[in-house]
């Protein structure tokens, strides 16, 4: 159930993994989703998927007039935007800070770091217009605990956290909360595409012995986009299995 204020939902990242299973979750529980990626066709298969009136859009996280374009879009489709969903990122290879080049540094940031600060900064600008609303990113449980060999992915997660908590203090007077999702490993086309055998290293490594699903992970976008969350704000909620206790 999400709260009868939340009608439409825009979802970036919502082409693939985590991303489409936060849309059709949103979509099944009566919200009307936006779903924008990289991708334009893997976000219109979303929102087709998705039905309700959704619609597919294409955007550039890291690209500022990209994000402001898609805004300018969305606010002649809909009159007010009560939830963004951030699920946009990449992942970069395995190096130590000695072997990260400046461009390698520079994209990380500019994906996993500025795009969800653009994006924040476009959906408050509107939500303090139309009385408030919800804002969830998504970082990662390297945001938690050190992964050596990931600083530039861990860092800009890390920096994500803290956007949303310092944006929940600023933001809470306008109606708006602010919270993060921190996943540990799920099973995606993502995390596929990583070294063989690194998911059974995961797994190992898990208390629970096994990875995470993304209806799991949609489950709690559901859950905070409802009225039972309306106290949360500035949290970073990890489902990572017991990865980081």
């Amino acid at each position: 159930m999400i709260a009868p204020e939340v009608k439409n939902a825009l979802v970036v990242g919502g082409g693939s993994g985590m991303g489409r299973a936060a849309a059709l979750a949103l979509a099944a529980a009566g919200a009307r989703v936006m779903v924008a990626d990289l991708d334009l066709a893997a976000a219109q298969a979303t929102a087709s998927q998705a039905g309700g009136g959704s619609l597919g859009w294409a955007v550039d996280v890291a690209d500022p007039a990209s994000v402001a374009g898609l805004f300018a879009q969305l606010r002649e489709e809909i009159e007010a935007l009560h939830m963004l969903v951030h699920t946009a990122a990449i992942l970069g290879g395995t190096a130590f800070i000695d072997e990260v080049s400046d461009a390698a540094w520079r994209r990380m940031m500019a994906v996993n770091l500025d795009g969800p600060f653009y994006c924040s900064r476009e959906a408050v600008r509107w939500m303090k217009r139309t009385g408030g609303g919800r804002i969830l990113l998504f970082s990662s449980v390297a945001s938690l605990t050190p992964t050596p060999g990931a600083l530039p992915y861990s860092a800009a997660k890390g920096g994500v956290n803290m956007l949303a908590r310092t944006l929940a203090a600023e933001a809470a007077k306008h109606n708006i909360r602010v919270n993060v999702i921190a996943p540990g490993y799920v099973r995606t086309p993502m995390l596929e595409g990583l070294p063989s055998g690194f998911a059974e290293y995961i797994v190992k490594k898990t208390p629970l012995g096994r990875l995470g699903e993304e209806s799991e992970v949609a489950a709690l976008v559901a859950y905070l986009a409802g009225p039972q969350a309306d106290f949360f704000t500035g949290q970073v909620l990890s489902p990572n299995g017991g990865l980081v206790i």
